[in-house]
Parts: structure tokens; sequence; C-alpha cells
């Protein structure tokens, strides 16, 4: 799920003259803001990697953040269709997301602890799905079908590995976390190189 953040490799002119006409409003201050916060990611990326403990208590407090707005919001929402059927169960949800964010940012260190098993889930379940997905391509008569099985069976590994090494887990979420920053920290700045270019500016 966190490999969706390659979605921004590819740029076009359409979004060049996005950029371009925001420009008006930008200028000089907002290149060198763009530029500041593009090596701020990639930074932040490496940061990231190099501190996995740290990553996960900043993952755990983001997950209760937006757990209570969540909550929050679901509760709001009740008051507006309390007189319609099923409202009794978003107000639940409302105050079930409420406690949990609050459980969730007063108890960090727990919090993080379960992420590396989370992660572990995560890539158990894409083994299993590679290898049933190899099982379907083989009975098709797809020649290929043995890589994904490999893969499979190697992802479904490491995720038992995971499990069983909740701090190897640790790494592995603030390396693959850490990357992706990165990842987009490079692109932002790709971005800017091919902003000035086109447009001088």
């Amino acid at each position: 799920y966190i490999f969706s953040y390659c979605f921004f490799l590819s740029f076009d002119y359409y979004l060049l003259n996005y950029f371009y006409k925001r420009s008006i409003c930008m200028g000089k201050l907002g290149r060198i803001l763009w530029l500041i916060f593009s090596i701020l990611l990639i930074i932040s990326g490496i940061v990231t990697i190099f501190n996995p403990i740290e990553t996960l208590l900043i993952i755990a407090y983001v997950i209760g953040f937006l757990t209570i707005f969540s909550g929050i919001s679901s509760i709001f929402y009740f008051f507006s269709l309390k007189d319609k059927s099923g409202s009794t169960l978003i107000l639940l949800d409302g105050i079930i997301s409420s406690i949990c964010s609050i459980i969730i940012i007063s108890n960090l260190k727990i919090s993080g602890a379960f992420i590396p098993y989370i992660a572990a889930f995560f890539v158990i379940v894409r083994g299993v799905v590679a290898i049933s997905s190899s099982i379907e391509l083989k009975r098709v008569g797809y020649n290929q079908w043995g890589f994904s099985m490999l893969s499979g069976i190697l992802t479904l590994i490491a995720g038992i590995i995971l499990t069983f090494n909740p701090i190897l887990g640790a790494v592995y979420v603030s390396v693959i976390l850490g990357l992706c920053i990165i990842l987009y920290g490079i692109i932002t700045l790709q971005l800017w190189f091919a902003y000035g270019k086109f447009f001088k500016i």
C-alpha cells in the first residue's frame, strides 16, 4: 500500500502547465520553498530509514490522530442523520473510534509494537494471493506461472519471518516508508528542475 507514492513517477505537459499557472502567485519565493520542501523530503526519508523505532511511534501517533478525527466526524454525522434508520451504528462507530484513538495515543509504545505485526500480516496475505494467482495461471495454461509461484512462496516466508522477528519488521516498515519518502522527494525535485527549465522562472 505504501508503493502508491510511485504514482507520481510520470508527469507531462499538462502537469507542468498547472505549475505554470500557479507561478503567477508563486514567484521566486515559491520556487525556493518548493526546493526546500523537496530536500526536506529526501532528508526525512533518510532519517526514517535509520530510525525504525521512532518511525513506528510516529506512525502510531498519526494512526491515532486519524482515528480520533474519523470518530469525531462520525459523531457529528450522526446528529445530522439521527432520525434515519441505521444512524445508531454511525454513532457507535464514532464512539468506538474515538475510544480506540485515545488508547492508541496514550500508549504509543504499545501501539507502535503492533505495527510490525500488521506489516507482516499484509506481507503474508500478499504471498498467499501470489501463490493463488500462480495456481490459476497454471490452470489456464500460462507458461510463466512458476515465477509467480516462487515470488509468492518467498513473500510468504518473508511474512512468517517478520511475524517472529518484530525488530526486523520495524526495520522493514521504516525502510519501505523511508524509500517512498525519498522517492517522492526526488520526484518533487525533478519537477522543480523541469518547472524552471520549461518556464524559465
